[in-house]
């Protein structure tokens, strides 16, 4: 068996047919164009769940067709009389504390702490995708634009001439489709989040859609042919717990214990099927009984990290922790660093990856930018030959691992430089370290690079963080280290039964 590697991807499907398919027909179920002209007809279903609480929720799909890849789930919150929004860089998304999709019994692709999952996959949507899209469907709302500053006719900023006011930024900062101005010594300025998120005003409250395809890599990567499976396909989605994990709340409504509640009644899947001729299907399944599948899946590890009372900060020291990995083939790893004391309370809730302390003040010798020390170590060898410090070839080893640039700010990676604006969004400053964006998106990813299966020891993480900052005002604080590992997993489809195992 053999893997295909992308950009973005370290699997794709490998499908292996019987000799008869090879040129008999196209390959319904793999993501692509059809080389023929070949009519295909879409069947939409509306599926209510077959279970729904306000924490799991479980939809059957019929089997029938070939399910698209693209299909949307309806989530909405009930209105509330606290002025909340959905985390900025993960939307709706925020409900879901796991997800997985099964067949029969069998689990297909799961993700657990899927909130704080998306929160890292959402900084690889493009900045135009973000507005466009993603402000209306997901509620993600990460697209950034340039502040420039207006002048009243008394500023005298520019050498007596306003002509650069037009051509040069003062800041760059969060893009609603709002239009805003700011100054840097100005933070009156506030973007609103109606009417996409807000809660209170309405008849009901937020509402936005989920693809398929974003919850699984499996469907990412292919299409499921239920007309050839004899079990049955669920999805199943377990929320997040009702205070605090859902929503932010404006600082206006700051220290509010309010539950946002999930409107049940709202809840639903458009499952789009494909039908090709009927011909043409009978004769891919005669002779495709057995089809075999290869994709990526993801496993979590969480470790506690202590943080020192404020003020009183200082570095970790080495932290080792073994992910797990296996007797498995991992392709690569990320990280994520969330302080636990970040809440609702704040433009991203606890669904981000916080930076090192900084200091800009004081004397030359007082100023810094705090320095995470980082290696993995799998089959008895480092990854680096050398430690990694540099942040910026930390920066540079996500963009290799997901093959495109993710569409943050240097500010908002690792707190280095002072670009975010002082302007506001729902009362919250963009440039805050704790409530705001500045530090927030500091994830780490390793790509192993020697193809080879992990040994028993498993795979190895090695941080030092010198030094986090204590968000809390007295007293010692902790933040969670979560890790996502991708390992390689095979799923067979034989005579209408799956069976899945890892590569």
């Amino acid at each position: 068996m053999s893997y295909a590697t992308s950009t973005d991807q370290s699997s794709m499907m490998a499908q292996q047919p019987t000799t008869a398919s090879v040129s008999a027909i196209p390959d319904l179920v793999k993501i692509g164009q059809i080389p023929s002209n070949t009519a295909i007809d879409i069947e939409t279903d509306i599926l209510d769940p077959v279970v729904h609480n306000d924490s799991f929720c479980r939809f059957q799909f019929q089997n029938k067709g070939i399910l698209h890849s693209n299909s949307k789930i309806i989530l909405r919150l009930d209105k509330s009389a606290v002025r909340g929004f959905l985390p900025v860089g993960v939307g709706i998304f925020s409900l879901l504390q796991r997800v997985a999709l099964r067949v029969g019994t069998k689990t297909i692709s799961e993700i657990d702490d899927a909130a704080h999952y998306f929160a890292y996959k959402s900084m690889f949507l493009s900045n135009e995708h973000q507005k466009q899209r993603e402000l209306y469907t997901t509620g993600r709302r990460l697209a950034h634009k340039a502040y420039y500053t207006e002048a009243d006719g008394t500023d005298d900023n520019f050498d007596g001439s306003f002509r650069d006011l037009t051509t040069k930024a003062q800041n760059i900062g969060l893009d609603n489709g709002v239009q805003v101005s700011c100054s840097s010594a100005d933070s009156s300025v506030t973007l609103d989040s109606r009417p996409f998120v807000r809660t209170g005003d309405n008849d009901y409250g937020p509402e936005f859609t989920v693809a398929l395809q974003d919850l699984f890599p499996f469907l990412a990567q292919n299409q499921l042919p239920l007309f050839m499976m004899n079990e049955p396909v669920t999805v199943e989605l377990f929320f997040t717990k009702a205070v605090n994990e859902r929503m932010c709340v404006a600082e206006s409504a700051s220290g509010s214990t309010n539950s946002f509640t999930i409107d049940t009644s709202a809840t639903q899947l458009v499952a789009d099927y494909q039908y090709f001729p009927q011909e043409m299907m009978e004769q891919y399944s005669q002779q495709n009984a057995n089809l075999s599948f290869t994709y990526s899946d993801n496993r979590l590890a969480k470790r506690s990290i202590s943080i020192n009372a404020s003020g009183s900060e200082a570095s970790t020291g080495q932290l080792i922790v073994n992910v797990g990995g296996a007797g498995r083939l991992v392709t690569k790893l990320f990280t994520t660093l969330s302080d636990d004391n970040v809440t609702l309370d704040s433009m991203l809730n606890n669904y981000h990856s916080m930076g090192l302390d900084r200091v800009y003040t004081g004397t030359e010798a007082d100023r810094f930018n705090g320095v995470l020390t980082s290696n993995v170590k799998y089959n008895d060898h480092f990854l680096y030959p050398v430690d990694v410090t540099n942040s910026a070839q930390q920066f540079h080893n996500v963009v290799v691992g997901e093959g495109m640039v993710p569409f943050v700010m240097r500010e908002e990676y690792n707190k280095e430089s002072s670009s975010l604006p002082l302007a506001e969004y729902e009362g919250w400053s963009q440039n805050s370290e704790v409530n705001g964006l500045s530090g927030k998106f500091f994830y780490q990813l390793y790509k192993l690079n020697r193809n080879e299966r992990v040994n028993s020891r498993g795979v190895e993480l090695y941080n030092t963080w010198d030094k986090l900052k204590n968000s809390k005002s007295s007293g010692t604080n902790t933040a969670t280290l979560r890790t996502y590992v991708e390992l390689i997993r095979v799923a067979q489809l034989n005579n209408g039964v799956f069976d899945v195992f890892f590569a």
